[in-house]
């Protein structure tokens, strides 16, 4: 482990809205750091950092993952911090909300989207059993939302997709939702997310229908190009087929040039 197995303690209030996990143990120092090593005010949140005595030497035979995580302490120098990847803020108090994973956020057209909870909002659906959210690339090489679920029944995916849109916002919708009967697991017990196939990434098209007249054609070929898709019906969706503000400027410019 890269640290003590405990580095916070705290005593739990039944009254309060929300669960910290403590404050540092004995000998250990927390900072809550943004991207440029800036330290975050209480409220704002960052990523935590551990410094003190209880910290490992590194990773076994792994050089450049050691330098990538353990890394100098500007506030004690000599001394080094880990960088737990986990995101957290202060409150009031001087306690620390865990928040989640920084390495699960994802960017998708401008929004951070917090991957687990879209897990979550999956695993409140009652025919879905296991739940996993990943990104893909789409047609225009960006960023889409992927999920892959073990169902307990023979529910359509296209129902899942409604359901989602009752408690999340579009933009956090997966552009798609794969059936599985199990995850692959890498060795230490995890899902595999190399190993989860990768999704059709024409499948979000409707039931095709061509363009009727000049300007629909015109039309579904800009989007084709600006999308790179093969073909692109008349009730296809912008979003769904991956647009996104960029490609939606493209899509202007080269309307205006028609």
């Amino acid at each position: 482990t890269e640290n003590t197995v405990v580095a916070t303690s705290g005593m739990i209030d039944p009254e309060k809205g929300t669960l910290p996990i403590g404050t540092a143990i004995a000998n250990t120092r927390f900072y809550i750091m943004g991207s440029l090593y800036d330290l975050s005010p209480p409220g704002v949140p960052g990523e935590l950092v551990i410094a003190g005595k209880g910290l490992a030497r590194g990773y076994w035979n792994l050089p450049e993952e050691t330098d990538k995580r353990f890394v100098p302490d500007p506030f004690y120098p000599g001394e080094r911090m880990y960088r737990t990847g986990d995101l957290v803020k202060w409150t009031e108090d001087g306690e620390l909300i865990y928040l989640g994973r920084i390495d699960h956020q994802v960017n998708i057209r401008g929004f951070r989207i917090e991957l687990s909870e879209i897990e979550a909002q999956l695993l409140t659906l009652d025919s879905v059993k296991e739940a996993v959210v990943t990104t893909v690339k789409d047609a225009g090489d960006q960023d889409a939302l992927t999920s892959y679920v073990i169902t307990k029944n023979d529910t359509d995916t296209e129902n899942l997709k409604e359901s989602l849109k009752r408690t999340l916002p579009e933009y956090m919708v997966p552009s798609w939702i794969i059936k599985l009967d199990q995850f692959p697991m890498t060795a230490n017990g995890k899902v595999d997310l190399k190993a989860l196939p990768a999704p059709d990434i024409e499948a979000n098209q409707t039931v095709y229908e061509a363009p009727r007249d000049e300007v629909e054609t015109l039309l579904c070929g800009i989007w084709e190009d600006v999308l790179g898709v093969s073909q692109v019906g008349i009730h296809d969706h912008f979003f769904f087929l991956g647009g996104d503000s960029i490609k939606g400027i493209q899509m202007a410019s080269r309307l205006t040039q028609a």
